[in-house]
C-alpha cells in the first residue's frame, strides 16, 4: 500500500505566504472597485433627484421649489440630515414640496456619504448631539426660485428675489440643482459643513461647497470630488476647487458673475 505523503511545514508557509501576496494585490482592486460602485449608484440617485424636480416644475407651471423647503418644511435645519427621528417616511408631515416626488425611492443616501460621514463625524450644528445616523445626503442650490435674495449684496438681490421660473435659468446646463456637502469645514475653503438641506455658496467660498471625498487622495478627504444634477437634468462629476467653482455653478442669472 502507498504511502500518502503530507504536506511539510515549508509548503504550507509557502502556500500562505502566496495568499497573502494575492490578498495584497487583490483588496486594493476591491476596494477601488466597491468605491466605484458606491459612486455610481450616488450619480444615479441624483439623477432619479432631477427626475423627481422636474415632474414638479412641470406641475407647477415652471415654478422651481424652493431650496429651504424641498425636503423639509422647517428647511431641514437642526441636523435633520442624520436625525433618525425626523425620517420623513416615519414623519411625512414634516416633508417639504418635493416630497411626494420622492418618497418611497431608496435615492435619498449616497452610500459613500454614508461611510464618511461616521468615519469623520458630524458638523456639530447649533452645538446639537444628535446620533450621526445618516438619512439624507443632497442639498439644492440656494439661488434657485428667489432663495438666498437676503444673503447677497443689495444690487444683486433684486435679480435673485425675482427668479422663480426654470425658464430664468440662463444657462441650465451650467447651473447645479441638487449636490453634496461635507459633514465638517474645509480649512481655507468652507467655513461650514451639511447643516441642513440647501446649498449656499458665495464667491470667495467661505460658507458651503461642493463635497470633496469622492475619489479623493489616500488620507486626504478635502482633495477628491462631488456628484451634481444640473437644471438640464444631466449629472457629472464636479469640484469645490478653485474657490468659487461652487459659486459659478451655482449662480443662475448667468455672467457677469457677481464677486463681492
Amino acid at each position: 500500500m502507498e504511502k500518502r505523503r503530507a504536506f511539510t511545514l515549508i509548503e504550507l508557509l509557502v502556500v500562505i505566504a502566496v495568499i497573502a501576496i494575492l490578498m495584497a494585490i487583490l483588496l486594493p482592486a476591491l476596494q477601488r472597485a466597491k468605491k466605484q460602485t458606491r459612486t455610481v449608484i450616488c450619480k444615479s440617485n441624483l439623477r432619479q433627484y432631477g427626475f423627481a424636480a422636474r415632474l414638479y416644475i412641470d406641475d407647477n407651471d415652471g415654478v422651481m421649489p424652493h431650496s429651504f423647503t424641498w425636503l423639509y418644511k422647517d428647511g431641514g435645519r437642526g441636523c435633520r440630515w442624520h436625525d433618525a427621528s425626523k425620517n420623513l417616511a416615519d414623519n411625512p408631515n414634516l416633508a417639504g414640496v418635493l416630497w411626494p416626488y420622492l418618497k418611497d425611492k431608496n435615492i435619498h443616501m449616497c452610500p459613500e456619504f454614508k461611510i464618511v460621514a461616521k468615519m469623520e463625524g458630524c458638523y456639530r450644528c447649533d452645538g446639537s448631539t444628535i446620533p450621526i445616523k445618516p438619512q439624507y445626503s443632497y442639498c439644492m442650490n440656494s439661488y434657485l426660485n428667489g432663495d438666498a435674495w437676503n444673503a447677497v449684496p443689495a444690487q444683486f438681490s433684486k435679480s435673485i428675489k425675482d427668479f422663480h421660473k426654470e425658464a430664468q435659468v440662463k444657462n441650465p446646463s451650467r447651473v447645479f440643482f441638487f449636490s453634496e456637502e461635507n459633514t465638517w469645514p474645509i480649512p481655507g475653503l468652507s467655513g461650514a459643513g451639511i447643516n441642513d438641506n440647501n446649498l449656499r455658496s458665495t464667491p470667495p467660498c467661505n460658507t458651503d461647497c461642493f463635497a470633496t471625498y469622492h475619489n479623493a487622495p489616500q488620507g486626504n478627504l478635502n482633495e477628491g470630488y462631488a456628484g451634481a444634477v444640473f437644471v438640464d437634468s444631466h449629472v457629472e462629476t464636479v469640484s469645490a476647487y478653485p474657490a468659487g467653482n461652487t459659486f459659478v455653478l451655482s449662480w443662475p442669472s448667468g455672467p457677469p458673475i457677481p464677486d463681492w
